[in-house]
């Protein structure tokens, strides 16, 4: 189940995207020629910067909320309460 909503996931969000894209390119179409388009949605940085921050929202968001914490491997140093305590490699 997880492999087939990995594909689908894949497969329909970019598609999702062209959609949301091609979409709100339309509206600035209309916003232009009718010149009520303010000024900082015509600079492509505004967009870019907007996606990167949904990128980078939804990647932080995928690896808090939906990714486990590995039960071995290496751990580095860390604070439990009152005790530091120190970096650990384990292989069970």
């Amino acid at each position: 189940m997880r492999i087939v909503l990995t594909v689908l996931a894949l497969v329909l969000l970019p598609t999702a995207g062209f959609f949301l894209w091609a979409w709100c390119r339309i509206i600035v179409r209309e916003r232009r020629l009718a010149g009520t388009l303010p000024a900082w949605q015509t600079l492509p940085w505004t967009w870019l910067i907007i996606a990167g921050l949904v990128i980078a929202i939804v990647s932080i968001l995928y690896l808090v909320l939906l990714t486990k914490r590995p039960d071995h491997g290496y751990f580095g140093p860390r604070s439990d309460f009152d005790q530091v305590r120190t970096a650990q490699i384990s292989t069970v």
